[in-house]
Formats: structure tokens, C-alpha cells, sequence
């Protein structure tokens, strides 16, 4: 089957763009499951990625109007062979509903997985803004949804927003992010068991991610973290990323008078960052709405053991799995409660923990498995 992912970024898995990385792992798993499989990659300029990759890339310059098709990426729609498949990537994007409709006149299927796109104008942004894309998405985007072959939905709360939203929509696949070992790493590979007894003694805990308070929840994160210290509590807190609400986070750390208990490291990729995840006790992500953060994923692959929100969509998981705590409701006061509880949890509890997050990545959030998965739900829809 030739699929081809496309998508307004670069596809550069070293990237801080999550949608980047699913992309990458989503098409290179494809093409060693024997698909022909590509990315095309919308781009303001004419610069794209040069990372190492096994699927073909082809990098489409962006148009000069939001609605319009440049005349390379018009020719290279229109000369698509019947039966192939076009997934689309991301909202909000008017280019990709131009694509959707050449292609839908051409009868050739596309699918669109929005990553959790629409869930971000429900609520936390001005009321002026949250009807702006609700008018755009009335009379414009919501014409994709409609008639997408296939939507792949990351999380049980993106599938009740879109049925919320549209009263008919054709098939809903439900398929988590996945997340992919470095190749050096096994199952055996030792993750909380290896940490000094100093590191025990002196536990930490971390969040990856953007730093974007009302999305991924920061305000409840740095509340919770010091009521948890006013209680006595003795974990620090690292942060790494970057955003742009970073520095009204920092005054907010100041005004909470945790500013000597917090390191901000900025962004860290590669094995940088898995060093810092693998010396954290626990990992903690408070979103308000998410859909299977990728930070998480990458923790829980290195033995930490979990700390997240119901609204992260992995709270099912870590209960199943018995990977670590779940904040629910998610509130600055149960956030101090829980870390109080995980403080108090022995090294024997903490280790058996982090391994059981360590084989939940194994066993239900490998690429090879979602890129299966999402293909079959693919081959599904062109046969219903």
C-alpha cells in the first residue's frame, strides 16, 4: 500500500514538535512493514530536515495564500495513482483542507489524525478566539472531518470531543502516540534498581514538556509542589523545556518561595534528557487536556514511574499497569497528597513501579504495534 503522511512541519524526530516525531516513527515503521510510505512536508521556505530517515521526503515550499495550493503540490496531488492514501497531520491548518478537497474530487481516500488539535479551543483561551475557530472550523475544516475516510484519534477524551462536535463522522480509530527505545536499550536494561542510595535519599521529580501553563496544567504543578514542601516535603522539582510561558512560571515559583527547589533546564533532547529522566524519582504531567504526552512515554521507557492527570489519557494505563499515581481531580491540593504518598513509598515499591512503566511501553506503546495498528484501520476504511 503507498501512504503518504502529510504534514505542515519537518518530520524531524530530534525536534520539540511531538506531531514531528509520530510522523517519523508512524512512516519508518510503515516502510519496514513493507509499505510504500512517504512524508510530504509543508514548509514556509524551502529548507527542510536533513535528519536519517528510511521513507522518501519530499518538502512542498509553503503557499503564499493559507487557502491556496502551490502549483508543485496541485501537480503532485493531481497525479496520484488510484488507491493511495493520504493521512493528514494537525488542525487549524487551511492548507491541508485544500488538499483534503482536490483530493476528495480526484476519489482519492485520506484520513487525518488531529492530534488532539481541537481539544485546545474548549476552554483557557479568550472567548473572541474560541469563536473565531469555531467559525473556522464551521465553515471551513469541518468540511475534512466530514468526509475523512478514517480519523485517528490519540486519546478516549479526543474521541468524545469529536463526537461532541459532529453528529456523523465516518470511522473513529482510537490509536495511542507510541514511543521507540534507542536502540541500545532492552527489557532488561535496569531502570529505579541502578540509582544511588543518595539519589533515593534525596528523590526528585520531573516534567518535560512545553511550558504552557493552562494546557499542561503548570499553575497546578507549581501550586501542588509547594503545598507539598510547605508540608515538609523534601523532592525538588526539575522542569525541562521551554515556552512561552516560562517566565511568568518563574514569577510564580518566586511568589510560592520554591525558587531554591526548582531547576529549569531549558530544552534537552537525546541521551542528555533521558540521563535526567532516569535519575528523576518520579515523572508528573498535570495537562488539563493532552493526548498522550510524549515526555511521559519517554519517562515510563526509562524506569520512572508516573505521576499523571486523568486528562493526560494514560491514567487507564498506569492503573492497568500499576506505573505509578494518578492525580485525579486534578488539583494543586491532591497533587501536594500524592507527592507526599510517593515520598513515603519504599525503594522496593518505587523500583517494581518503574519497571512495571518500563514494560507498559513494551507492551503498548511501540511504534511497530500503533503503525500496524493504524494501517489495519487504514485498509479497513479502503474496504470497508
Amino acid at each position: 500500500m503507498r501512504i503518504i503522511h502529510m504534514i505542515p512541519g519537518t518530520a524531524d524526530p530530534n525536534s520539540a514538535n511531538g506531531v514531528n516525531k509520530v510522523v517519523h516513527w508512524l512512516a519508518t515503521n510503515m516502510v519496514a512493514q513493507g509499505h510504500e510510505c512517504e512524508v510530504w512536508i509543508l514548509l514556509p521556505t524551502e529548507e527542510h530536515s536533513n535528519h536519517a530517515r528510511t521513507y522518501k521526503l519530499v518538502p512542498f515550499p509553503g503557499s503564499r495564500s493559507q487557502l491556496g495550493l502551490t502549483k508543485d503540490l496541485h501537480a503532485a496531488l493531481s497525479d496520484l495513482p488510484e488507491g493511495t492514501w493520504v493521512q493528514l497531520h494537525s488542525v487549524f491548518v487551511p492548507q491541508l483542507t485544500s488538499a483534503a478537497k482536490l483530493l476528495h474530487k480526484r476519489k482519492i481516500q485520506f484520513g487525518i489524525t488531529p492530534h488532539g488539535g481541537y481539544l485546545s479551543d474548549r476552554s483557557g483561551r479568550s472567548i473572541a478566539g474560541r469563536i473565531r475557530k469555531r467559525l473556522y472550523l464551521s465553515a471551513w475544516e469541518g468540511w475534512t472531518l466530514r468526509n475523512a475516510s478514517l480519523i485517528h484519534a490519540i486519546g478516549q477524551t479526543e474521541v468524545d470531543d469529536l463526537k461532541s462536535r459532529f453528529s456523523s463522522l465516518h470511522q473513529i480509530a482510537l490509536i495511542p502516540n507510541g514511543f521507540e527505545l534507542p536502540n541500545h536499550e532492552t527489557a532488561s536494561q535496569p531502570g529505579l534498581e541502578s540509582r544511588s542510595d543518595t539519589e533515593i535519599i534525596k528523590p526528585t521529580i520531573t516534567y518535560c514538556g512545553r511550558m504552557v501553563i493552562f494546557q499542561k496544567g503548570l499553575d497546578i504543578l507549581l501550586e501542588g509542589f509547594a503545598a507539598y514542601r510547605k508540608l515538609g516535603g523534601t523532592l525538588n522539582l526539575t522542569m525541562v523545556g521551554d515556552g512561552p510561558d516560562r517566565p511568568q512560571l518563574e514569577a510564580l515559583a518566586k511568589e510560592h518561595g520554591i525558587v531554591e527547589s526548582i531547576t529549569w533546564t531549558g530544552q534537552i533532547f537525546g541521551a542528555p534528557l533521558r540521563n535526567i529522566l532516569s535519575g528523576s524519582t518520579f515523572f508528573v504531567h498535570s495537562s488539563r487536556f493532552d493526548v498522550i504526552p510524549t515526555a511521559c512515554l519517554e519517562a515510563a521507557s526509562c524506569g520512572v514511574p508516573l505521576i499523571v492527570s486523568e486528562e493526560t489519557n494514560l491514567a487507564d494505563f498506569v492503573r492497568h499497569s500499576g506505573s505509578g499515581l494518578v492525580l485525579t481531580p486534578n488539583t494543586p491540593t491532591r497533587l501536594a497528597e500524592l507527592l507526599v504518598e510517593a515520598e513515603k513509598l519504599g525503594v522496593t515499591e518505587r523500583t517494581r513501579m518503574g519497571a512495571s512503566a518500563k514494560l507498559m511501553i513494551e507492551r503498548d506503546f511501540t511504534w511497530s504495534e500503533i503503525s500496524r495498528h493504524l494501517v489495519l484501520a487504514i485498509e479497513h476504511a479502503t474496504h470497508p
